[in-house]
């Protein structure tokens, strides 16, 4: 696979064949309230959208906090993925990385890691964290490859501040 990576401000695109002698351009850019309905979708198709933290408003608070806590991967105007940061001045997590069904293993993920890991590292963040379902070997190994090492077995849980069970 060909990858050309052409940088300029805060924008990186890049060239990659995904299919027998087609190219195309991909941009990892930031997220805008715009593009809210096609990152839902990505995020429902790959089983990780929650109505509650990726309800709109709680998008754009994130957005208006901090505008490079999303990124997208935008090919021919599409939005093909999309990875979000936390991250808090202690350690910077990668979460909700996906990519279309159409468009996976052609590199995306990885374009979308590496620019998340630039931003937190450029931060001052040493390390970058993440989640991934115990039962997902796939995925656990695709994360080892991008150097993530397993920490232990642990559990997530959360708490509705709302009252809401």
């Amino acid at each position: 696979m060909l990858y050309v990576i052409i940088i300029y401000g805060l924008k990186c695109k890049y060239l990659y064949k995904l299919k027998e002698n087609h190219f195309y351009m991909v941009t990892i850019d930031f997220y805008k309230d715009d593009f809210y309905d096609e990152v839902k979708q990505i995020l429902q198709e790959a089983k990780l959208y929650d109505e509650t933290w990726e309800a709109r408003e709680n998008l754009k608070r994130k957005i208006e906090r901090d505008p490079q806590s999303i990124l997208i991967a935008v090919d021919e105007n599409k939005i093909i993925g999309c990875v979000f940061i936390v991250e808090d001045g202690w350690n910077g997590f990668i979460w909700r990385l996906c990519v279309k069904k159409s468009h996976r293993k052609n590199g995306i993920g990885s374009m979308l890691m590496q620019k998340a890991e630039a931003i937190i590292k450029e931060r001052g963040i040493k390390e970058a964290s993440l989640f991934v379902d115990t039962k997902n070997n796939s995925l656990q190994n695709w994360y080892q490859k991008q150097d993530y090492i397993k920490a232990s077995d642990w559990t997530f849980m959360y708490k509705k501040l709302d009252g809401r069970k």
